[in-house]
């Protein structure tokens, strides 16, 4: 039994995330990263029975300068904590495979993994990715082994690590 990440932001990256683990619930052992969004705190599921919260830096504040931080350097300090957040989970958790769905949380989540523990990777593609691969995709398929996109029309964009094998969801 392979012990697998699954790492994820909130919300549709989620969803997607889920109908993987559904499939792979009881053949492995799974633990799930995703941002810390109010909406997903203390969100308890069968698949999963260890769920990590990646710490956000700019989400619980509004006022206007807070906003200005966080359109200027917000996503680069919450970029380096989550460097730091990965290698600790990473450290105790010893995945032997790392599937993410996306958003920037995925990036550092692959840095860590390539540069410290050198397991398989996968990145699947969003579903709402239609015709072109996202930044994030962009970003990581070249730290991981296999890129699963669910529309054939990315499938291009991804080279020999491309593979298409149809919808999530």
């Amino acid at each position: 039994m392979a012990k697998v990440a699954l790492v994820s932001s909130a919300g549709g990256h989620l969803t997607e995330i889920l109908a993987i683990a559904q499939e792979l619930a009881g053949e492995h052992d799974l633990f799930l990263c995703v941002t810390n969004y109010p909406a997903v705190r203390n969100m308890k599921l069968e698949e999963i029975p260890r769920i990590y919260y990646a710490p956000i830096f700019w989400r619980e504040h509004d006022s206007w300068a807070l906003l200005w931080l966080r359109q200027r350097i917000g996503v680069l300090v919450t970029m380096v904590l989550w460097l730091f957040t990965f290698a600790r989970l990473f450290w105790k958790e010893r995945p032997d495979f790392l599937i993410t769905v996306g958003a920037e949380i995925a990036v550092p989540a692959y840095l860590v993994n390539r540069l410290f523990f050198r397991r398989p990777a996968l990145y699947v593609e969003s579903l709402a990715r239609l015709h072109t691969p996202s930044l994030t995709g962009r970003l990581v398929s070249r730290l991981s082994n296999r890129v699963f996109v669910q529309w054939p029309a990315v499938l291009p964009y991804y080279g020999k690590k491309g593979e298409y094998h149809g919808r999530l969801i």
